[in-house]
């Protein structure tokens, strides 16, 4: 039997626990530790339904019981945070005070990225990934942001074509 493993999380050689009789992934260090915790919990979540509605449960239970103590506390640990998020919402502010859009009004972040005001002509239109700016930050990091630009070369071949229309 050898005495050494490669943990999963560090990629370490380590010499095994000799408490632990047989298959040691990880090594004993407080982070390989917590990512072997994590990686069981989310197997955990997603392959038992009625885990997953309990600890929905207690997280609710737990939400209601804070109502907002949580982030009171994190705010009032965090001045550097308090003090420069209450700086950046300030240059938002101006920001919507100025704002292009018709109505005036420009939400600072977006639970809808189409909208029924949003209308987008018909047509044949490329879809290419949007390139941003490094170190520009999105608030919304799930939405498929794309650029779309009018396609004039294909239209007038499809056009006739009722399964493109």
């Amino acid at each position: 039997m050898t005495r050494y493993f490669y943990c999963f999380h560090c990629k370490e050689r380590k010499e095994k626990n000799p408490r632990i009789k047989s298959g040691q992934l990880y090594c004993g260090s407080r982070v390989c530790q917590q990512a072997r915790k994590n990686k069981h919990e989310r197997e955990r979540l997603k392959n038992d339904p009625g885990y997953y509605a309990r600890r929905k449960a207690q997280k609710a239970s737990w939400r209601s019981k804070q109502r907002g103590a949580y982030q009171k506390a994190y705010r009032e640990n965090h001045s550097d945070y308090t003090t420069r998020n209450l700086i950046l919402q300030k240059a938002r502010y101006r920001r919507t005070k100025t704002c292009p859009v018709p109505g005036g009004i420009e939400k600072i972040v977006k639970t809808d990225t189409l909208t029924s005001g949003m209308h987008i002509s018909s047509g044949l239109y490329e879809i290419r990934p949007y390139k941003r700016d490094p170190g520009k930050k999105i608030v919304k990091t799930d939405g498929l942001i794309v650029a779309l630009s009018v396609h004039s070369g294909l239209q007038e071949g499809l056009a006739g074509n009722p399964a493109f229309l």
